[in-house]
């Protein structure tokens, strides 16, 4: 019986290591996707988010038989690192929210890249300020605001969705922050043309 046991948790030490790497690559991978595709470097961020996947699949075929891993921090991070970069390449490059079937990840993963996935909207965002392109931003304003809309209608107790309270939270204050930049761009933008009216 000590030698079954021992084997057995042998085989879970053995598969965690497994799995812990697996899921490193994929948030690696994941946050130089999304480094990427600030740059506007849409080649390097495929290649990358395929580098995710990858790591992903592995760690799928790892716990496939270990209920007890495939339901654990070290998989819900990597899937909701892979999550947000799929989403943030989503909103940026294609200008549009990529849907949970899209991604191929669970619920709970994919709502927690959504919220986090706001920052990086937002960051983008003050990047098309500086360059000057506030209809851009406006447009990914909207998008932000539809993210915030959605994760609202998931009202639930920590023990059914954990950390969703404090996301909505973050959103909402990212949200304001960003439409109060927004706004005083486009006021100084107004002011800009007004300016060049008149001496026009």
């Amino acid at each position: 019986m000590l030698e079954r046991m021992r084997a057995y948790f042998d085989h879970q030490a053995e598969l965690r290591e497994q799995a812990l790497e697996a899921s490193r690559q994929t948030i690696r991978a994941s946050a130089k996707a999304i480094a990427a595709i600030h740059r506007g470097d849409q080649r390097s961020a495929d290649g990358f988010i395929a580098e995710a996947r990858e790591g992903l699949n592995s760690l799928a075929k790892l716990t496939a038989d270990a209920p007890e891993l495939a339901e654990s921090g070290i998989v819900l991070s990597a899937q909701q690192e892979y999550g947000e970069a799929e989403i943030v390449r989503g909103a940026i490059m294609e200008k549009k929210l990529v849907e949970v079937g899209e991604i191929g990840i669970p619920y709970k993963p994919y709502l927690a890249a959504l919220a986090d996935a706001v920052g990086e909207l937002r960051r983008h965002v003050l990047d098309l300020i500086r360059a000057n392109e506030i209809d851009h931003a406006e447009t990914m304003l909207k998008l932000m605001e539809r993210i915030f809309e959605f994760l609202m209608e998931f009202d639930y107790a920590d023990a059914v969705l954990p950390g969703m309270k404090r996301r909505q939270d973050m959103v909402r204050q990212v949200l304001e922050r960003t439409r109060g930049d927004l706004t005083i761009a486009l006021r100084q933008q107004r002011l800009e043309r007004a300016l060049e009216k008149r001496g026009g």
